[in-house]
């Protein structure tokens, strides 16, 4: 009996190392490019620049610029893993840096140790920075805010150092937060314990962004805070309302909202769904949507190489990745966007 014979054109019969640069996360140099060229950089070294100690340490910039683009790969959250990415000669050349550039685990842990209570301070004020930036951008007509909470879980951590207990049963933070458009435009870190309305922190949020909007955005903008029931507090609306502003807040079901939702016809109401859940409604509502994960890791999942010829790095893809993503016009868009003005 004749045995047969499954054969692939293209066998490959060895293998071997090659001295060749290679990178699996070639949409990181766009990444890389965008920081760039937006001008992060001076915002950051401005603000934390005193914190190198020694001129041979790397440059606060540089570690900022390896730490966001660990956050946005997000293949690792453990600080373990800069020290398998300090020796990807890939990596670090999709990154434009050198091998000596690269910062370990333990350089990004005395990194963060170096951070105090008072640095919360600087980071709110970049957060606004880049707020009125992106106003500047959008031109909206309405600014329409979100203040809410989110509570972060620290119950398997190891080390979990000045841990309260929160509302949602878990020990952890609780920060408060300032959202607009998807994106958060202030925060203050707080403990576990700290509920949403503590103190006068919400008050002093909504006063600041205020006075930042009508200062170095437009005096006249409409703005709009969206609050839920944890902020219903006659102090936080009256200070919208002293301040010329609007507000949505969620709060308790008074009788009077009963009878009115009750003897609205049949007609008036409308419905909205997703794939799980159903809603019905009287006023207008604006679905609220997420970038799936996938566009993100389509945009970074890619392998390259880089070479060097005449003095120039230059990435390559192959035809399929420079058509499907029109890296071409990608690669010129990352380098040319509107600067954050200072």
């Amino acid at each position: 009996m004749t045995k047969k014979v499954f054969k692939s054109k293209r066998k490959i019969n060895d293998m071997g190392v090659t001295n060749d640069t290679l990178v699996g996360r070639g949409g990181m140099n766009l990444f890389v490019k965008y920081l760039s060229s937006v001008d992060i950089y001076p915002l950051l070294e401005g603000s934390f620049g005193n914190m190198r100690k020694s001129q041979k340490g790397l440059p606060v910039w540089n570690i900022f610029k390896q730490i966001f683009c660990w956050f946005y790969d997000g293949t690792s959250r453990h600080l373990n893993y800069f020290d398998k990415l300090k020796v990807d000669e890939g990596y670090a050349s999709a990154i434009e840096n050198g091998p000596d550039e690269m910062a370990s685990s333990h350089q990004i842990k005395r990194f963060y140790k170096s951070f105090s209570w008072v640095c919360g301070g600087q980071f709110r004020k970049i957060l606004r920075k880049m707020f009125i930036w992106r106003l500047r951008l959008e031109k909206p007509d309405v600014i329409d805010l979100t203040i809410d909470t989110m509570v972060m879980d620290n119950n398997e951590a190891l080390k979990r150092y000045g841990v309260q207990p929160t509302y949602k049963k878990v020990k952890g933070f609780q920060p408060l937060q300032a959202i607009w458009n998807g994106k958060i435009v202030d925060a203050i870190f707080r403990g576990g314990k700290k509920h949403s309305n503590y103190g006068n922190s919400v008050v002093n949020m909504i006063r600041g962004l205020v006075q930042v909007i009508r200062k170095e955005y437009r005096e006249t903008v409409t703005i709009i805070v969206r609050l839920d029931s944890g902020f219903f507090d006659e102090k936080i609306l009256r200070e919208c309302d002293k301040l010329g502003i609007g507000f949505i807040c969620t709060g308790k079901m008074y009788k009077g909202v009963k009878e009115y939702v009750g003897v609205q016809p049949q007609s008036q109401w409308k419905s909205y769904s997703n794939r799980n859940q159903e809603w019905e409604y009287l006023e207008e509502v604006m679905p609220v949507g997420s970038y799936a994960t996938t566009v993100r890791r389509n945009a970074l999942d890619f392998a390259a190489k880089i070479i060097g010829t005449g003095g120039q790095l230059i990435l390559k893809v192959n035809q399929i990745v420079m058509d499907t993503l029109r890296f071409d016009i990608l690669w010129l868009r990352s380098q040319t966007p509107i600067p954050i003005v200072i």
